[in-house]
């Protein structure tokens, strides 16, 4: 399986980092078990994000753990929520559906150290952000430590 950047329908796909969860409520928690198995994933912020149909996204879970556990494709643009709830905990504004590639349980998931490439240190690019792009070579490493579990 290509991950990184790949060429489909004359479009360049990309490969993102996304949080799910957070350090207040991790995916740790009992309300999640250790999993994320929702059928998209969500953005609390109101300007749209950039994901598109076929984009690869490693799924990262900053409480706890610390780990990258997932790998899903977008298969919808970002599409507004009609359940958002802007006072909620954890209430996006955006979802994209997704199809998991691989889906393991938070713990059996990879640290977020095992990606971080001489170019860049993940963990502190990161921080205050819900998803940013990942280069070739870090999809690449994610993917091959990912399955590998």
């Amino acid at each position: 399986m290509p991950v990184g950047l790949i060429h489909k329908e004359e479009e360049i796909m990309q490969t993102w980092l996304k949080l799910i969860g957070s350090a207040q409520r991790p995916l740790t928690d009992p309300e999640y078990q250790g999993r994320w198995e929702e059928p998209f994933i969500g953005f609390r912020k109101t300007g749209k994000p950039s994901f598109l149909p076929g984009d690869q996204v490693f799924l990262y879970a900053p409480g706890g753990t610390k780990s990258i556990f997932a790998l899903a494709e977008a298969i919808s643009h970002p599409e507004i929520n009609e359940q958002y709830e802007p006072n909620e905990e954890g209430s996006c504004y955006w979802n994209v559906k997704v199809k998991y590639l691989i889906n393991h349980s938070v713990d059996r998931g990879i640290s977020i150290e095992e990606i971080t490439t001489k170019d860049r240190n993940l963990s502190k690019s990161i921080q205050r952000q819900s998803h940013i792009r990942l280069s070739s070579e870090e999809a690449e490493l994610a993917f091959h430590k990912l399955q590998k579990r």
